[in-house]
C-alpha cells in the first residue's frame, strides 16, 4: 500500500474512531442529564457539532502532522482489518451526512416550486415576504445564503396587521441569526451520533430553543407585540389542525414547534436573558490541542502504527 493511500486511510480510519467515541461520550451524558442546564440555542448547536467538529480538530491538528513526520515516505503497509473498518465509517457517515443535506434542499425546493406566488408583501424593516398560494399554514425562512420569507396567504388572511408584522419580525430574526445555515448544519453534520436517539433530541432541543430566541428577538419587552405574535401562533396552530400537513424541508415554523411553552413565555414578563454562551473562548482554547499535542507526536504515530496494523 503506498504511502499516499496508506495517509488517506488513517486519516478516515483516525477521523471514523474519534467520532465514534465523541457520539458515544455526548449521547451518555444527554441520557444521564449530564446537559440539561444547557439552555441556548448556540450552545445546544455546539454540543450537537462537537463529535464532528472535534474529530475534524484531532485528525488535522495531531494525526495528520504526526504520521507526516514519523512515518517514512517509502512505507508499504499492509492495512489490517480494524484500519480498513474505521475508515469505512468514517465514509459512512460522510455521505450519509451528504445525503440527508441534498434530501433537505429537495424539500425545501419543492415547496418553494408547489406553492405559486400571489405577491411580495414589503414592511417597515425592510423585509419582504413572498405571500403563496398553500393549503398549509407555512411560514418559512427559505434559501442559504440568500434568504427569504414566504408565508401562505392563508396565515396573512388570518391575522391582523400586528399579529402579521409579529410573525414576520419572528422570521426576520431567523434570518439575522442564520438559523437556516445551522439547521442544515445539524441535519449535514457527518457524525455517529446522528444516527442515536440523543442526537435526533439535541437536534429538536436546538430548533425549540431557536424558536423561543427567535420570539423574544422580534417582541422584546413590548408587551403588545408579544401578545400579538402569541395570538398569531394560536391561529396559525388552528389552521394547520383544520388543514392538511405536508413534508417541510426549510426552517417553517408551525405548531408542532413547543407552541405551549412559546406562548407561556409571550404572555409573562420578560424574564433576563441567560449567560452569553462562551464560544469564542471555546474556540480559541480549542486552537491551543495543536501546540499541546506536539510533544505527543512520537507516541501518536506508536498508536496510528496499532491502528494500522491490528487485524493484519
Amino acid at each position: 500500500m503506498s504511502f499516499p493511500t496508506t495517509l488517506v486511510l488513517v486519516l478516515l480510519a483516525s477521523y471514523g474512531l474519534c467520532n465514534l467515541l465523541l457520539s458515544v461520550a455526548v449521547g451518555a451524558l444527554w441520557r444521564a442529564g449530564g446537559f440539561l442546564p444547557l439552555k441556548r440555542a448556540d450552545a445546544l448547536l455546539a454540543l450537537r457539532l462537537l463529535p464532528a467538529a472535534g474529530s475534524a480538530l484531532a485528525v488535522l491538528t495531531v494525526v495528520l502532522p504526526a504520521f507526516l513526520l514519523y512515518e517514512p515516505a517509502h512505507a508499504d503497509d499492509k492495512p489490517g482489518a480494524l484500519l480498513v473498518v474505521a475508515a469505512g465509517l468514517a465514509l459512512l457517515v460522510i455521505f450519509d451526512g451528504i445525503r440527508r443535506a441534498a434530501r433537505a434542499a429537495r424539500a425545501a425546493s419543492a415547496l418553494v416550486r408547489s406553492a405559486p406566488s400571489l405577491r411580495t408583501e414589503a414592511f417597515e424593516d425592510g423585509a419582504q415576504v413572498s405571500l403563496v398560494n398553500l393549503s398549509e399554514p407555512v411560514v418559512a425562512v427559505v434559501g442559504g445564503w440568500r434568504q427569504r420569507i414566504v408565508a401562505a396567504h392563508c396565515v396573512a388572511a388570518a391575522c391582523d396587521g400586528e399579529e402579521f408584522r409579529q410573525v414576520v419580525a419572528h422570521e426576520t430574526a431567523h434570518i439575522d441569526a442564520r438559523d437556516n445555515l445551522k439547521l442544515l448544519a445539524l441535519l449535514a453534520v457527518p457524525d455517529v451520533l446522528a444516527w442515536m436517539p440523543a442526537g435526533r433530541a439535541l437536534n429538536a432541543q436546538w430548533q425549540a430553543a431557536a424558536e423561543i430566541e427567535a420570539d423574544e428577538r422580534a417582541s422584546g419587552a413590548d408587551p403588545h407585540k408579544r401578545v400579538a405574535l402569541a395570538s398569531a401562533l394560536i391561529k396559525v396552530a388552528r389552521l394547520a389542525i383544520a388543514g392538511p400537513r405536508s413534508a417541510r424541508g426549510a426552517h417553517a415554523d408551525g405548531p408542532g414547534d413547543g407552541l405551549e411553552q412559546r406562548i407561556k413565555r409571550l404572555l409573562a414578563p420578560p424574564a433576563g436573558g441567560a449567560p452569553a454562551f462562551p464560544g469564542r473562548r471555546i474556540a480559541t482554547s480549542a486552537l491551543l490541542v495543536p501546540l499541546l499535542a506536539v510533544p505527543l507526536y512520537a507516541f501518536v504515530h506508536r498508536v496510528i502504527e496499532f491502528l494500522v496494523a491490528f487485524g493484519r
